[in-house]
């Protein structure tokens, strides 16, 4: 039998939008939005492989050539603001995440992502951190692709 070869289509499986399970950025233990943990808080991120995800990314980067600088070192915020402006527009949606006493939607990306800086800091993930190393692992996206 002859494998088909469109299983391995990352580019259109990361415009579907799938589920990252938060971690605290502190700690690393899962977040959830109850204490019997049935309602896990999680963000709908497409993939950074998924055509619109592309777009974006080299809009924001266009944009952020003409401000660069080219001999001084970024600060800690700088290099932040640019993975927000690389994962904002990798944010579909997210369930079980409030912004105060209403639930967090689409427009609320750039609020979600800039709640933490990241720190470099080993097991510490600010949630920048964890939507961008979500959104560019194709097996998020693939899954485990059988080859029968």
């Amino acid at each position: 039998m002859d494998m088909d070869f469109t299983q391995f289509d990352s580019r259109t499986a990361a415009e579907t939008a799938r589920p990252l399970h938060l971690r605290h950025p502190a700690t690393g233990r899962l977040l959830f939005a109850d204490e019997a943990e049935a309602k896990p808080c999680e963000v709908l991120v497409l993939g950074s492989e998924s055509r619109a995800a592309q777009a974006a990314i080299r809009a924001a980067q266009k944009a952020r050539l003409k401000t660069d600088r080219d001999d001084e070192r970024q600060t800690m915020e700088e290099v932040h603001a640019n993975l927000v402006a690389a994962a904002k527009p990798l944010v579909a949606g997210f369930r079980n995440v409030n912004r105060g006493e209403a639930p967090a939607g689409p427009a609320d990306a750039e609020w979600f992502l800039n709640l933490n800086l990241i720190t470099g800091r080993e097991g510490e993930k600010s949630f920048v951190e964890q939507v961008m190393g979500f959104a560019t692992s194709r097996a998020n996206y693939l899954g485990n692709g059988s080859p029968d």
